[in-house]
């Protein structure tokens, strides 16, 4: 039960600031202004499958589960190594590697949860869209935790807090905007498109957008489960390697 008090922890931090309008606003302003900019601006021109706006909600909600997964782990996890120097407490405490790295990205899947939530509650209210079937479900939970398993390996290895801008910068925003979120994949060139088609976001949109399980919707959730399964292993050893010294 080590993880329990690991993600407890990290729950306990999160409740204390999900009060505060600097946290939560910034945290959902972004995806709100794509859902009315996009959902308002482009609805009605944008031909897909099953209608533009169920399309684009699904996209949003996807990109907050990846954000947010991705960004707060990472956070956490470099202030508490290079700032606050508290990391260095828990990587001393009882509790076993493998308990405390699943208890991290436990804490930044139920973030990416939450705020992913928001968002489907919004869409719900202003344009009645909703879950369409369970794999919704395995879209948000998985790609929160391969996302979070990615913020823990980043946070383990930066430098200073700054430098997650720079994998932003290369590697989430182009994800966010050619992963599939705000226009079909099958739009890019097909050299683009089968590279996207690998994006874990690529993975995430799948299965929020899935209305049963499909085979395609069985090959994202195995994208998502693998690469997470990577990531959480990598951090696991960058935990049980970790020193200040």
């Amino acid at each position: 039960m080590g993880w329990y008090a690991v993600y407890s922890r990290e729950m306990l931090l999160l409740w204390k600031k999900i009060g505060r309008m600097g946290y939560v606003f910034p945290s959902i302003i972004s995806p709100f202004i794509y859902f009315f900019a996009f959902g308002l601006g482009l609805g009605g021109r944008v031909s897909v499958e099953g209608g533009y706006l169920p399309f684009l909600a699904s996209g949003i909600i996807g990109m907050t589960v990846m954000t947010n997964g991705f960004q707060q782990t990472a956070s956490s996890i470099s202030a508490g190594r290079l700032y606050f120097r508290h990391f260095h407490s828990l990587v001393l405490s009882p509790v076993s590697h493998v308990s405390a790295v699943f208890g991290v990205v436990l804490a930044g899947m139920s973030r990416a949860v939450i705020f992913g939530s928001l968002i489907l509650v919004v869409g719900f209210i202003s344009f009645g869209i909703g879950i369409k079937s369970s794999a919704w479900f395995a879209g948000i939970l998985l790609g929160g935790f391969c996302f979070s398993s990615l913020g823990l390996v980043v946070g383990m290895l930066v430098r200073q807090v700054d430098d997650i801008s720079l994998v932003n910068s290369f590697f989430i925003t182009p994800m966010t905007f050619f992963g599939g979120s705000f226009f079909p994949i099958q739009n890019l060139p097909s050299w683009l498109s089968i590279l996207a088609g690998w994006f874990p976001i690529g993975a995430i949109n799948t299965l929020l957008r899935a209305s049963a399980w499909s085979g395609e919707a069985v090959e994202a959730a195995v994208i998502l489960a693998g690469l997470g399964g990577v990531f959480f292993a990598v951090g696991v050893y960058l935990y049980s390697h970790y020193s200040e010294y």
